[in-house]
């Protein structure tokens, strides 16, 4: 299991108990890329090797087919085949459509798949929609739970393009930009979305969904991939 049980002292109505609590193990990890030094990131220590291939996918540093990885315990080494530019990002032209009710259907299906977040209350939960299946994913750090589901799918040889990603989490312009690195045409979310996630959005054809809750979600940007379902 990623967490602990500690004893604690807990305060309720101006009660002390001393009691025990799951608190989640977070690991620092750190990646290299030809013996340099890349990146430091927290996380929990599992599924290194599609958080690094999400990570360099969605970062746009890197193709999976061009990178070797080496998991040695929290250390991550990646060896180049060969070198590539850093891809830029590109307008996603996806004509995938899904309905109003699929989103929230997702969406309850974040509360069903998160065993770490039910124990701890520290994680994030990110799904990844195929062909109406769906895997999930929870770390510490929404970043790192999205590298890696992009990185799972990247392992799977899925078809990000026909692809939706849903989320616990706010989205920001840094987690908007791993989508659109990525190629996923739609992003759903249970929280909020700030400004630069929607402009980002609306520049590179991402239908951004945010507050997706009970019956109902905002739809910020692309509106035409979601389609009433037929009652």
């Amino acid at each position: 299991m990623h967490f602990d049980e500690l004893k604690i002292l807990k305060v309720i109505g101006g009660k002390i108990i001393s009691r025990s609590d799951a608190v989640i193990r977070e690991s620092e990890v750190i990646i290299k890329i030809d013996g340099r030094m890349h990146r430091q990131l927290s996380c929990l220590i599992e599924n290194l090797e599609e958080l690094t291939l999400g990570h360099l996918f969605a970062e746009g540093i890197a193709s999976p087919s061009d990178i070797d990885i080496t998991v040695d315990g929290n250390t991550i080494s990646v060896y180049r085949k060969r070198c590539s530019r850093a891809q830029k990002p590109a307008i996603i032209e996806s004509r995938l459509q899904v309905t109003d009710d699929q989103i929230l259907r997702w969406i309850k299906e974040l509360d069903r798949n998160c065993p770490l977040h039910t124990r701890t209350g520290c994680t994030h939960i990110v799904g990844i929609v195929y062909n109406d299946s769906i895997f999930f994913v929870e770390d510490i750090s929404r970043h790192c739970a999205i590298d890696k589901a992009i990185g799972a799918a990247v392992r799977k040889g899925i078809d990000l393009s026909g692809c939706v990603i849903v989320t616990s989490c706010r989205q920001t312009i840094s987690t908007m930009r791993k989508a659109i690195a990525a190629g996923i045409p739609i992003v759903a979310s249970l929280a909020a979305p700030t400004t630069l996630s929607v402009n980002e959005a609306l520049k590179y054809g991402v239908t951004l969904i945010g507050f997706a809750r009970g019956n109902e979600f905002n739809i910020y940007s692309h509106p035409e991939r979601v389609v009433p379902c037929r009652r």
